[in-house]
């Protein structure tokens, strides 16, 4: 997929699900699963472990423990997070 494709919301979804499967250290280009997922979706391993880094920054028990996530969360991100996780 060229670069700066936007992300869909099937594949955001699928990225969460894999966020909530990894311990925060293993949001790496390098790790199998992430490798696996971007290979599925036609994407670049850093384009998804970036996305992981994203939902980082919105996570309330990452940023409690004084961590941060990467900025670039988009509007789709929040939504699917936010209907993922009701609070």
């Amino acid at each position: 997929m060229p670069a700066g494709v936007r992300w869909t919301e099937d594949q955001t979804k699928q990225a969460l699900e894999l966020y909530s499967q990894l311990a925060f250290g293993q949001f790496d280009q390098k790790n199998p699963q992430v490798i696996a997922l971007a290979k599925a979706m036609g994407r670049t391993p850093s384009s998804v472990a970036m996305k992981l880094g994203n939902f980082a920054s919105l996570d309330p028990a990452i940023i409690r423990t004084g961590r941060v996530g990467l900025t670039g969360a988009t509007a789709l991100d929040r939504k699917v997070w936010a209907e993922t996780y009701k609070h």
